[in-house]
């Protein structure tokens, strides 16, 4: 694996430090969080981002953050997005929590297992000062996104 020192605690370091390239090159493969969508609070659809909570399980966690992502579908579809995962310091919540926006998808998930990959990291959690410049940044977060996904 061109000198990649290939353990559980190779893995380990390269996700606390939101390193999904290298998890991705240990692993063989990238990093996946699997997990049953859950109802939310729905704020993002308030701001035109309607996303997939996913419900953790008891896994090491990656780097909170946004990232880049792909996910399978139950009818096993592939759909490309953007996730925060965290607290959402912004909301001030102590449970960690998926957020997937799916691009360019439209349908009810609830109730179903949704196989995240973390393909990039993007960038660490943040509050910001109102919905605006939160809607901005998930735009900002969706471009990169999309730029990252659109090269792998």
């Amino acid at each position: 694996a061109d000198g990649l020192k290939l353990s559980s605690s190779a893995v380990r370091e390269a996700l606390k430090a939101g390193d999904m390239a290298r998890a991705a090159a240990i692993l063989g493969r990238p990093f996946a969080i699997r997990g049953e969508v859950i109802h939310g609070d729905k704020r993002g659809r308030t701001i035109g981002v309607p996303t997939a909570n996913v419900a953790l399980g008891d896994y090491m966690r990656p780097a909170y953050g946004v990232y880049a992502t792909r996910s399978r579908l139950a009818d096993g579809r592939i759909v490309d997005g953007v996730a925060s995962l965290g607290v959402r310091p912004m909301y001030a919540l102590e449970t960690p929590l998926l957020e997937v926006w799916l691009f360019d998808f439209d349908g009810d998930l609830y109730g179903q297992t949704l196989d995240t990959e973390l393909v990039a990291w993007l960038r660490g959690e943040e509050t910001f000062d109102g919905l605006d410049a939160l809607k901005a940044q998930i735009d900002a977060d969706a471009a990169a996104a999309r730029a990252v996904l659109s090269g792998s």
